[in-house]
């Protein structure tokens, strides 16, 4: 699916009109890449529509079955999923209490008189007839078409003309409304940093929650509407080109508030901590940045259960870090579960390069660390202890496979005694602020050699290991680290197999990548 620049999209999800009546939900949801053969692909206009595609079936009482969505298909197919709605539409009203909405989507080129999908065309004209003639109750249409360049691209030929703004809904049994995300003598823009136009992402913010000023956890078209309009101009109002400004035409009789969608069950819902001046969520599995929320919006998101990236501005620093969501999951964030994130490409700057901004390396939990220790160990074969070196490589956090290499050496006078070992493990890790603390165990084995000026034994040692160890994060990519392990070894000393008891404690630094 894709979102063009300057499209028409038929939002129309949840209708309060006469009391006890049914709605049956309808949606079109149309996105291309490709325009005409003079203007270069678009990079977004279909994930954008994938994007509004699933929050209108998870969010907006839209069934799978009575969404349609394409992605880079010729006209024939696009007036052929329209006729096909028109039929459920009709069924639909068999029964004269259900009431009807249908929203048409599309994302892709436009030249200001037609939706562009490849090398053909569809009129607007042609466009409002069929819409007009699927005897929907209510139609809502977002048209985002665009043309594409680099870093916020300009979007959208010759700009259709602009909509009056309405700041009060009244719904109706009938009736129609057109929004545009642009005005007649702008550009439509898209951005590489959160991959997609500037105007869907922040409707599709909007409808997942950021848009509930209300607090009544429904999100209406109005709310929606003015959410997008906010942010989008906000988010536009220093690029070259000027500002971009959406607008509707609403042409929607009676009474009741147009309901685009509900977040009173979501799936999932995930809540910002206090402070966030501004918070990015990313779907890690598609790829795909799926909501942006500032302080002044509501700090709740409603989303599917997955595993999401999330980055969090407060007070000129940013704080990635990545959570997994259950189905029926509340998850409250917090400042804890997040860890400072640096990066060349800040995430404000529009066309900003996501690998460098909101990809793994926000995730603490996906870092590794090689760690170098200096610190001391029993002695095997005198009284006293050996000076230790270790070094290891592990996950920063999380949990996760350990490798290390141990050595410790002394001599005394005429006794010299030091030991060698290899050993792997595994750890799990948790991270407050700066702190990391890791627990886990080791095995592996090594050999110790003794001589005492006459002689030199060896002997095989097998340890196991019980560890303990605490991170402070410091400057830049180091950290500080204190290692505490109880190792049992099996030695053979004076041709006996004995157990002895090697506990070792380390200080030193650890490298993260």
């Amino acid at each position: 699916m894709c979102i063009g620049a300057r499209g028409v999209m038929v939002l129309v999800l949840s209708v309060g009109c006469a009391a006890h009546a049914a709605t049956s939900r309808f949606a079109l949801i149309v996105g291309s890449n490709a325009g005409g053969s003079d203007l270069p692909p678009l990079r977004y206009a279909e994930s954008d529509a994938s994007k509004m595609a699933r929050v209108l079936v998870e969010l907006g009482q839209i069934a799978d079955d009575d969404l349609l969505l394409l992605q880079g298909r010729p006209v024939a197919e696009v007036e052929a999923a329209l006729k096909r709605l028109r039929e459920r539409v009709a069924a639909a009203k068999a029964n004269p209490e259900t009431r009807t909405v249908l929203f048409f989507y599309f994302s892709g080129h436009s030249d200001g008189e037609s939706l562009e999908l490849g090398r053909e065309a569809l009129s607007y004209t042609r466009l409002k007839t069929m819409l007009s003639g699927s005897g929907a109750d209510v139609r809502l249409v977002v048209i985002d078409a665009c043309r594409s360049g680099a870093g916020f691209r300009e979007k959208g030929g010759k700009p259709v003309a602009p909509f009056a703004i309405k700041m009060a809904d009244q719904l109706n049994a009938s009736g129609e409304a057109f929004i545009t995300s642009s005005a007649e003598d702008e550009a439509a823009l898209e951005s590489s940093e959160v991959m997609g136009s500037v105007f869907t992402h922040n409707l599709v913010s909007g409808l997942r929650g950021a848009a509930d000023a209300s607090g009544d956890r429904l999100v209406t078209l109005a709310e929606a509407y003015r959410y997008a309009y906010d942010q989008t101009v906000a988010h536009t109002a220093l690029m070259p080109v000027g500002a971009q400004h959406p607008n509707y035409d609403f042409r929607i009789s009676g009474q009741g508030e147009l309901v685009v969608t509900s977040l009173q069950r979501p799936s999932v819902s995930l809540h910002f901590p206090e402070g966030a001046e501004r918070s990015v969520v990313v779907d890690v599995l598609r790829d795909q940045v799926v909501a942006e929320v500032p302080s002044s919006a509501a700090q709740e998101v409603a989303l599917p259960p997955g595993e999401y990236g999330v980055r969090l501005f407060k007070g000129g620093q940013s704080f990635g870090g990545r959570v997994k969501l259950a189905d029926g999951a509340r998850k409250q964030l917090t400042w804890g579960e997040l860890v400072p994130v640096t990066s060349s490409a800040p995430i404000a700057r529009k066309g900003a390069d996501l690998e460098r901004v909101l990809k793994p390396e926000v995730d603490w939990r996906e870092q590794r660390v090689l760690s170098f220790g200096l610190g001391v160990a029993p002695s095997l074969y005198q009284l006293g202890v050996l000076p230790l070196l270790r070094v290891a490589f592990e996950p920063r956090a999380g949990h996760g496979f350990t490798f290390g290499v141990v050595g410790r050496a002394l001599t005394v006078l005429t006794v010299a005694e030091g030991a060698l070992q290899a050993r792997v493990g595994f750890k799990a890790a948790w991270q407050w602020g700066l702190l990391t603390l890791n627990v886990g165990a080791e095995v592996g084995p090594g050999v110790v050699w003794a001589n005492d000026s006459r002689t030199t034994t060896y002997s095989p040692v097998v340890d196991v290991s019980p560890r303990v160890s605490a991170r402070l994060a410091l400057a830049g990519p180091l950290t500080l680290g204190l290692e505490l392990d109880g190792g049992l070894a099996t030695v053979i000393r004076g041709g006996r197999l004995e157990f002895a008891f090697l506990p070792t404690a380390a200080l030193g630094l650890a490298l993260r990548f």
